[in-house]
């Protein structure tokens, strides 16, 4: 069989080969009988071609679908005919179709069919299909009326499309192959394709899939190939062969389409589902793909697998201080740290917020986890530059091996957390490795943590109030308002238990404006009651201080109560304000002009240099109680709390010392010059009630133990 004479145009019999390369049905009926229907359409349908000649197309629709063209095909070329339609095929299985239709005139109609049983295509994927079956079917109508369209038809097509002989050279081409290879016709043909003139894997690849149509009769599939300027792209290939009337081969028909867009939007939204946007480590998604296969191939191969689980210590407070930029920042530096402590083959993952894990997939041995725990926490102790501003971290790590913790990944996960809360606990910036009974930890804290979700509703939640006494005239100055929680399904919980959890799990702004909503609600009692209503201090944590809005907040609260800003004070740590002095220093004038006192808590165990001090609108300067604590024992701690006290006077600061307990601790005070009290040795936190009671007691005028 021989070419026609003009090479730029496929002869009848090519074009056939075209069609027919189509997978979807085509199928064209006179008389609402079919006349003619492609081969893939009667391979899909399960007949030959020629026993579909000459039947009622309707005899192979569902027949509750038949009522719909009762009258003939005409619906069919209706664009709002979009239902899908059941067809039978030869062994009585339904395929679910999507059929449209065109008129041709003089009795003719032809149909396009795209097949939607077995995995439904993405409705853009399937808008294109019917498109383009929509588009043949109209081609084909214009080929049973005109053949010399089909010359049109090749010259337009938007896939590429080249006919070779039968020793792979080509012979044809049309515009589309030049637009998507950039080869020239004239550069082309005689010649074997570009992809076949080049050695390695696309070479073969190459010869493989034209002899996979030779000998089958068809090829379909995608692949990478090159253009003529070296760039590669995507195609989608159809491959078809052309015999003559002796069956010998005589022609190969290559339809491509260039994909390259496609297959960069899938990588684009693999990544975008595997890999964190932020630091571009492996999101838990895949981490969790990736334990899971460890854990799988360790118990195939009799392999350790070893697994990390790491959070930030202190990150919360860069956050919160510093910003969220400067904390993403953080993120970015720490993931590129851990990476670089890993052996070849482990995976650092990030799994959401400030945790990262290590997963060693062949451990080898124990000796092998702490001696990339300790790169980690040496690499996390460097200081963090951002953007200019000085951090520092650390990391509790906590370390579950397999097989001998955990049969399975999600245990792993669990026995890793587990260990990590226990390194906090002993201090963090350490490791541990997972035990039996830290299980019973994390259920704690879960329970503790689901628990505070539900405290305020359940009215759970109370204000307990320790005095705070002048030293020189007995008068109570003010009161520290203490959270309590006493939990329906856990009992009492201790603070030390439940306020880590709260500042964990991002609970604090939310109960810390009922905290001060209750302060002040108790405040405006007292004042009802013409009672004697003492200055209520609060604690403040990083987080409500950088809340948006609190000021407001806070002036909301006071007017809605009735009571006037000298009711509160605020009780603020040196590590709340020694970062990001500026905004810091700002925030406290707004509430020192409000008319709320200011309290500078735990004073000597931060970085807090005097001019730092100086700066800020504190009234107040409360020693810690560890200092207190060894008072009469510790000679240092008696210095470094006679030069608290000292130094706070001469920036005209009042001094309280907490956490005091006994007469000899009071004495020694009062010696040094310390301006008020709190502690045991007054009153332990109370409630509110039992406070009234002691407050008519202490209230009298008298120096505490004055005779």
């Amino acid at each position: 069989m021989k070419l026609a004479h003009d090479m730029s145009v496929p002869t009848p019999h090519e074009l056939d080969q075209l069609v027919d390369l189509c997978g979807d049905l085509l199928c064209l009926c006179r008389g609402s009988r079919i006349a003619w229907i492609n081969r893939a359409g009667a391979d899909l349908l399960g007949h030959a071609a020629a026993d579909l000649i000459g039947r009622p197309f309707t005899d192979l629709l569902h027949e509750d679908h038949r009522t719909r063209l009762r009258k003939g095909l005409d619906p069919l070329a209706d664009p709002s005919c979009g239902a899908p339609l059941m067809l039978r095929a030869a062994d009585g299985a339904w395929h679910t179709m999507r059929l449209s239709g065109r008129d041709l005139g003089d009795g003719a109609f032809a149909i396009a069919a795209c097949a939607l049983s077995g995995s439904i295509p993405a409705v853009d994927s399937l808008v294109r299909s019917v498109h383009r079956l929509e588009e043949r079917t109209r081609e084909l109508s214009r080929i049973a009326r005109r053949n010399d369209l089909s010359a049109q038809v090749f010259q337009t097509a938007s896939e590429g499309i080249m006919v070779l002989d039968s020793d792979l050279r080509i012979t044809t081409v049309n515009p589309a192959f030049t637009q998507i290879t950039g080869w020239l016709p004239s550069e082309v043909i005689g010649r074997k394709p570009p992809q076949l003139t080049q050695d390695g894997m696309d070479h073969q690849a190459g010869l493989l899939m034209y002899d996979t149509a030779r000998t089958s009769g068809r090829w379909q599939g995608e692949q990478w190939n090159v253009r003529r300027d070296g760039e590669r792209y995507a195609e989608r290939v159809g491959i078809s062969t052309i015999h003559d009337e002796e069956g010998e081969l005589r022609q190969y028909v290559v339809v491509f389409s260039d994909i390259t867009q496609r297959k960069l939007d899938e990588e684009r939204i693999r990544k975008q589902a595997n890999y964190d946007a932020l630091t571009t480590l492996p999101n838990r998604a895949l981490f969790l793909d990736r334990l899971a296969m460890a854990v799988s191939q360790g118990e195939r191969n009799g392999q350790m697998v070893g697994l990390m689980f790491i959070d930030l210590d202190g990150f919360k407070l860069v956050n919160d201080t510093l910003g969220h930029d400067m904390g993403d920042l953080l993120l970015q530096e720490a993931g590129r740290r851990l990476s670089g402590c890993i052996r070849s083959g482990d995976t650092v993952a990030r799994l959401g917020g400030d945790e990262f894990t290590i997963l060693m997939p062949n451990l080898g041995t124990y000796q092998n986890a702490p001696l990339v725990a300790g790169r980690v926490l040496e690499s996390l102790k460097k200081p963090f530059d951002l953007a200019g501003k000085e951090a520092f971290v650390s990391g509790s790590i906590g370390i579950t091996v397999f097989p001998d913790d955990a049969g399975d990944a999600a245990t792993m996960l669990k026995n890793a957390d587990a260990a990590m809360y226990r390194a906090k606990e002993l201090g963090k910036a350490n490791f541990q490795f997972y035990t039996a009974d830290m299980n019973a930890a994390v259920e704690e804290r879960l329970a503790i943590k689901n628990g505070l979700l539900r405290a305020i509703e359940l009215d759970e939640l109370a204000l307990h109030f320790q005095p705070k006494q002048d030293l020189n005239t007995g008068a109570i100055t003010g009161v520290e308002a203490l959270l309590r929680w006493n939990a329906a399904d856990l009992g009492v919980v201790s603070p030390a238990k439940f306020i880590p959890v709260m500042e964990e799990s991002g609970l604090m702004g939310r109960i810390g404006e009922w905290a001060i909503d209750a302060a002040c609600r108790q405040y405006r009692s007292w004042t009802d009651r013409s009672m004697m209503a003492p200055r209520i201090a609060i604690n403040l944590s990083v987080r409500q201080l950088r809340a948006p809005g609190f000021v407001e907040m806070v002036e909301r609260i006071l007017h809605r109560c009735g009571i006037g800003p000298e009711a509160l004070e605020f009780e603020i740590t040196e590590g709340m304000v020694a970062k990001d002095t500026k905004n810091a220093v700002a925030l406290l004038n707004r509430l020192s002009d409000m008319g709320i006192r200011l309290s500078m808590d735990d004073f000597g165990t931060g970085t807090s240099s005097l001019s730092v001090i100086r700066i800020f609108p504190v009234d107040s300067i409360k020693i810690d109680r560890a200092f207190i604590a060894d008072l009469g024992t510790d000679p240092d701690s008696a210095a470094i709390t006679r030069t608290i006290i000292s130094m706070g006077h001469s920036l005209r600061r009042r001094i309280i010392a907490e956490g005091v307990e006994t007469k000899d601790q009071l004495d020694a005070l009062r010696d040094m010059g310390c301006d008020e009290i709190q502690g045991y040795v007054l009153a332990p936190p109370l409630p509110a009630a039992e406070l009234e009671r002691v407050l008519m007691t202490l209230g009298n005028g008298q120096p505490p133990d004055s005779p």
